[in-house]
């Protein structure tokens, strides 16, 4: 595999905050002890966003709210089952501990799906669809002007497309291209307002890296997973204010909140664990295979080979070394990152476990959800490292190859 031969991709750092701050309570009674002075332009902006925000949570509140209560009935009852290695041979059938655990992860897994809908996602989605027409009207530009070469000047055979035929045909996927371009960056443009509404502020630029490294897209879409739990569970913690003294309603709404965490967790947990059971050894394999192509063109050299051309192999398979070693710092940080935020979110985990089990009052309840829900902000804060070192153009490329690799 030759790992040097690749396209640019842009690159640079991103800040992405996930969740809203401890400071949430105060800085609403400012903003409302305020809202005298607001401007009409300003209050119509903020309704408009207060209505889209609405209408998103709307769209996925109901899809994730069945399937966390799915996972909560199987937690309920998972702790009155035996272990598989407490079964009798007879009992092989039954259900047990770790059978509930398997169906507790699917349904967390449909819940983080669910979380995923949003203007974001829809518009990453169409950007790729975007690329991907692009993409194949440059291999059909490709093969025309290959087919241009043999095609006739003239022909009477109306199935037979001549030079010109092939070059109109070159011209129009051209424009076709040029069209999608100006498409492209119309969803990037929106794409960055967006992104900068969950905390995340980008430039039309630094979208590209994003979308095209290994971890950038992950990052974009657990991002708003994380937003759209943190709109998710004000919901549940103004239901849970609604049941009045209705314990078990109070109680149901909690234990909903409490797998809304088991399922951050879930997806923290499977970063960490794409990193070192996928990327890393992948990412290994890149620079033996870059140093095995390096030890070969020396000793192509000592053998009269040709210099130059060595030398400029050399060269390349040196620079994806040192991307894949830059590549796999950048993976670790992000890694850091989020087992950082995955241990303020087993802490929440456990306190929430413990308190869905034992709280007997529903005001109690909604309390202790206001105040879970204000920790989100350790939960979910991820930065994604400085890319800066991948500025050099050809490191760049180097790392552009390396994303392709890496998602094949």
């Amino acid at each position: 595999m030759n790992i040097t031969d690749a396209a640019p991709v842009n690159n640079t750092g991103l800040n992405c905050r996930g969740f809203v701050s401890g400071i949430l309570s105060l800085s609403l009674a400012v903003c409302i002890g305020f809202v005298g002075w607001m401007p009409n332009n300003t209050w119509a902006q903020t309704e408009e966003l207060a209505a889209q925000r609405k209408a998103e949570t709307d769209r996925f509140f109901e899809d994730a709210h069945e399937a966390l209560d799915s996972a909560l009935e199987f937690f309920d009852d998972k702790e009155k089952l035996p272990a598989e290695q407490d079964l009798r041979i007879y009992d092989f059938m039954s259900a047990t501990k770790e059978s509930h655990e398997r169906k507790i992860e699917s349904y967390l897994d449909a819940a983080a799906e669910a979380l995923g809908l949003s203007s974001i996602s829809d518009r990453r989605i169409r950007i790729g669809d975007l690329r991907k027409k692009m993409a194949a009207l440059r291999k059909n530009i490709t093969f025309y002007q290959r087919k241009k070469i043999s095609a006739p000047e003239k022909t009477y055979n109306p199935l037979t497309v001549t030079k010109t035929g092939y070059q109109k045909k070159i011209e129009s996927a051209k424009s076709s291209i040029e069209g999608l371009e100006i498409s492209i960056a119309d969803e990037k443009a929106a794409l960055v307002a967006e992104l900068k509404r969950i905390g995340m502020d980008l430039d039309e630029e630094k979208i590209d890296l994003l979308l095209e490294s290994i971890t950038g897209d992950e990052f974009v879409r657990v991002s708003i997973i994380f937003d759209n739990a943190k709109a998710f569970a004000l919901e549940l913690e103004q239901l849970t204010e609604k049941t009045g003294e209705d314990l078990e309603a109070a109680k149901k709404y909690y234990g909903v909140y409490l797998m809304l965490l088991k399922t951050v967790d879930r997806l923290q947990n499977k970063f960490v664990e794409n990193v070192d059971a996928v990327y890393y050894p992948k990412l290994n394999e890149f620079a033996d295979a870059a140093q095995q192509n390096i030890a070969h063109a020396e000793k192509s050299i000592e053998a009269g080979g040709n210099v130059e051309v060595l030398n400029n192999n050399i060269f390349s398979n040196q620079t994806a070394f040192e991307a894949t070693q830059l590549y796999k710092q950048v993976l670790s940080q992000q890694k850091h990152e989020m087992m950082m935020a995955n241990l303020e979110c087993r802490k929440n985990i456990l306190t929430a476990a413990n308190t869905y089990k034992t709280v007997s009052l529903s005001k109690d309840l909604a309390n202790l959800l206001s105040t879970s829900r204000r920790a989100f902000d350790s939960i979910a804060n991820l930065t994604v490292p400085d890319l800066r070192p991948f500025e050099n153009a050809k490191m760049r490329e180097a790392f552009g190859k390396i994303t392709r690799e890496l998602r094949k």
